[in-house]
């Protein structure tokens, strides 16, 4: 009976706690675990997002992405309908759920791009700190001009007339976060299927991903109405945290220990386990791999007004409680499973740690299904989020018959086709986040934010004041996220071209 209780408590605890997120009139969140992250407005998915990323938010006027902006203007602004009414817990389980995503999946692989185990902590730890802060700053600049989406606060406090700006960030995330999504399905499909007697030439990566396309994403993409998905949070998170499970589990256990693991020898591996460049120091550029990673791991902040609204008794300090309890639960997540993968595999980690795994081993093969039907079910987020982006900018640039019913269909086939063939293309899904991660990353985590906060100081307090000088030192984020946005970016791709060559 004892053996069952911990479990029974989980449950008992999990159960009130997703019901809570869930049935929230104003949102059905829905999170990537495997981030691999995003949602309508740019946040990842509950596939793993990492946004990973993903749709976070579903409203019942419009659609809100984990990682991105909102389709403000299709909000409700008349409403306040579950505004103010989620607890702390339920705030920062939902707020975890929304960042943690499909990014968690290649954060070994960054660390093994040739950053050492001290600065790979401390970088993590400090952008975590600082994403953390970027997500509080927004929020408050929302409550002072009392803007409701990123949308809005955007063209209060930089310029009504670039808002399309916003919405095409989002597609683009999106769309990212589309084909990291395809790219996991396939990566993951192609494992499994290999332990099947279905002969190799029937079991391509890009057969797979086709095929998945056609028969499943496709009729997924065509929902309109994702409340239907809301179950998926749940399963999401819990995708995500078993897979941390499986990595930190495999790396204390010994069964893949170079030479002597139980799934070392029988030479039935990808790749080895090889520690020949490990380091204890090591940091260069090479590490902005590893930051543009984080950039996608770390990113919501377009979601920061939802949370602000949604929670209970909130001001500021509040919001401030629940931003950096879950930002500080999110870098101890990310460390153990940065840090667990590298040790067990080295510098061999792949961009998809899951594919590192021998086929045998059975802890490995249930977080690969997990991540599997996760990010299944996150895609619709994902695209939903590409498609309200288009049609976000279209409309802000005149072009508002993209949002016809009549144009539904061939819009989201022409998503599909778009992610569908890069995905096929491009065969590691790191790339791609590490590429994601420092374009939008950099410009919705740590410039965007800093922007519009300094500015809703200076409207509501004055140039002259002391808040004012105080809010213009955040002005330093701007060059540093310029910084590892644009050498992130050639990092990426040096990276890769080195993997390739």
């Amino acid at each position: 009976m004892s053996r069952f209780g911990p479990l029974t408590r989980l449950l008992i605890f999990l159960l009130p706690l997703g019901t809570t997120i869930a049935e929230s009139s104003d949102s059905a969140r829905i999170t990537l675990s495997g981030s691999v992250q995003p949602a309508a407005q740019g946040s990842a998915p509950t596939a793993f997002a990492t946004r990973r990323f993903v749709i976070d938010t579903i409203t019942n006027k419009g659609l809100r992405v984990r990682g991105g902006a909102s389709s403000g203007d299709n909000v409700d602004k008349s409403t306040n309908t579950g505004e103010g009414t989620m607890s702390m817990t339920a705030s920062v389980f939902n707020l975890v759920n929304n960042v943690a995503g499909a990014g968690i999946l290649a954060l070994s692989a960054a660390q093994a791009a040739g950053t050492g185990w001290v600065p790979s902590i401390v970088i993590c730890s400090a952008l975590g700190a600082i994403s953390g802060r970027t997500f509080v700053m927004v929020g408050e600049s929302c409550d002072m001009l009392k803007e409701r989406d990123f949308k809005g606060l955007w063209k209060r406090t930089v310029n009504e007339k670039s808002a399309f700006f916003v919405d095409a960030i989002v597609a683009m995330l999106c769309l990212s976060l589309g084909i990291i999504y395809s790219g996991i399905l396939g990566d993951v499909s192609t494992f499994l299927l290999s332990q099947t007697r279905l002969p190799p030439h029937f079991n391509t990566r890009i057969s797979n991903i086709v095929i998945t396309t056609i028969f499943l994403l496709l009729p997924m993409g065509l929902i309109k109405d994702l409340s239907v998905l809301a179950f998926t949070s749940i399963l999401g998170f819990s995708a995500v945290m078993y897979t941390v499970f499986l990595i930190v589990a495999r790396a204390l256990d010994g069964k893949y220990k170079p030479g002597s693991g139980l799934f070392v020898t029988d030479g039935a591996l990808r790749v080895m386990p090889s520690f020949e460049k490990q380091s204890l120091w090591n940091v260069g550029f090479s590490s902005l791999v590893l930051t543009s990673t984080l950039g996608l791991a770390y990113i919501s902040h377009y979601n920061a007004p939802i949370f602000y609204r949604q929670l209970e008794d909130a001001t500021p300090h509040r919001f401030g409680k629940l931003v950096y309890s879950s930002f500080f639960f999110l870098t101890i997540l990310y460390v153990a499973t940065m840090a667990a993968g590298y040790s067990t595999f080295g510098d061999n980690c792949m961009g998809n740690i899951l594919l590192n795994y021998h086929p045998k081993d059975v802890l490995a093969t249930f977080g690969r299904v997990a991540t599997w039907f996760s990010i299944l079910f996150g895609f619709p987020l994902v695209s939903n989020g590409a498609r309200e982006g288009l049609i976000g900018a279209a409309t802000s640039l005149g072009f508002s018959e993209v949002g016809y019913d009549k144009y539904n269909f061939p819009l989201v086939v022409g998503i599909l086709l778009f992610v569908t063939t890069i995905a096929c293309v491009v065969k590691d899904v790191s790339f791609v986040v590490g590429l994601a991660g420092a374009m939008f990353g950099s410009f919705i985590v740590y410039i965007c934010p800093t922007m519009c906060y300094v500015k809703a100081v200076e409207i509501t307090k004055g140039k002259g004041s002391r808040e004012y000088k105080n809010a213009r030192l955040n002005y330093t984020l701007i060059p540093f996220g310029i910084f590892i946005g644009l050498l992130g970016v050639y990092m990426t791709i040096k990276e890769a071209s080195s993997k390739t060559a």
